[in-house]
């Protein structure tokens, strides 16, 4: 039976959980009041989803296990990265289940895609249809002709309307199987016919992949480091970079720098603390910016304000109401 979800979320860590069997973790990098939107239709044998979000984002993303998603922008700022390559709105982006890519998100973006369950896959694609998938999902990311990219678009977006204006209506199984089956066999066919990569043409070249993989030991040094004094000089050895090649590989893959990164880090996890605070009393604002590096309580207030367009004092507040 299939069941239609809507969220609005007003925090990155409440749009990242809205998705059901996603292992996900979203930071925000850019100032302002994050918005974002969630529809999504679980039907028996995948679901459909789209999703919308304003700010600058990095997404740390695992689709559901057995489930191949395909999925496309509707709209997507430019400098966006997905899987280590440019994500624009040509890109169709396939997203094999259990395994972790990163998004990087430039400002808005709006994603349409669909899931099937690999036993649904196996036994409604032919063998040409499933080969060319197994290389695509070893890809991630290819490049598609504009109007292969718009035709799956459009037929995307009739199929979730035709899909939602069937709730409620006396429908079986099996016409829901049939529906996701059509949209999975037109996208792939469409995908193929569009398909501008070539044999192994969406890998991503081997200088580049050093250089992500540089990003990716900086992260996780500073995720792991987030309450002690670390500086540029340490997350150059942990990285295994220079200080000018670790700036270059940041300002390529996220678009800013290790410094901002850094403090971006400490403000979202400095937001889902005060989220976590049942007590005022329990870690003092001035003691929470303390931990995270901040020279002062006020210095910590300013950059949070930025961040998130609220004090820290209302942040505390909102979530102590929540039961």
């Amino acid at each position: 039976m299939a069941a239609l979800t809507r969220h609005t979320a007003h925090d990155v860590d409440d749009q990242a959980e809205a998705l059901t069997g996603w292992d996900q973790h979203y930071e925000q990098l850019s100032c302002g009041r994050f918005r974002g939107e969630l529809w999504h239709l679980a039907l028996r044998d995948g679901f459909l989803v789209r999703e919308q979000t304003n700010r600058q984002l990095r997404e740390h993303i695992a689709p559901p296990d057995d489930h191949v998603v395909l999925a496309l922008p509707l709209a997507v700022q430019p400098g966006s990265v997905y899987a280590g390559r440019a994500l624009d709105r040509d890109t169709l982006m396939v997203l094999p289940g259990g395994r972790e890519v990163d998004v990087v998100s430039a400002g808005e973006l709006d994603l349409i895609g669909l899931a099937v369950h690999r036993e649904m896959l196996e036994r409604t694609l032919a063998p040409a249809k499933r080969e060319w998938l197994q290389q695509a999902e070893n890809e991630r990311n290819l490049g598609l002709s504009p109007d292969s990219a718009q035709a799956i678009r459009q037929m995307l977006l009739a199929v979730c309307g035709e899909a939602e204006d069937a709730l409620g209506q006396p429908a079986s199984d099996k016409r829901e199987s049939e529906l996701l089956a059509m949209a999975l066999n037109q996208a792939v066919l469409l995908a193929m016919g569009g398909d501008r990569s070539g044999p192994q043409g969406s890998t991503i070249p081997r200088r580049a992949d050093s250089r992500l993989k540089v990003v990716q030991r900086a992260i996780d040094f500073m995720r792991a480091h987030l309450e002690q004094d670390i500086g540029v000089g340490e997350i150059c050895a942990a990285a295994f970079a220079s200080r000018r090649s670790l700036q270059y590989c940041f300002e390529e893959f996220m678009h800013t720098t290790p410094q901002a990164y850094l403090r971006a880090l400490r403000l979202n996890e400095a937001r889902r603390a005060l989220k976590l605070c049942g007590d005022p009393a329990s870690k003092p604002i001035t003691e929470l910016a303390s931990m995270l590096g901040f020279s002062s309580a006020s210095h910590f207030t300013r950059h949070y304000k930025a961040m998130f367009d609220e004090l820290p004092s209302q942040t505390l507040r909102q979530h102590q109401l929540v039961p």
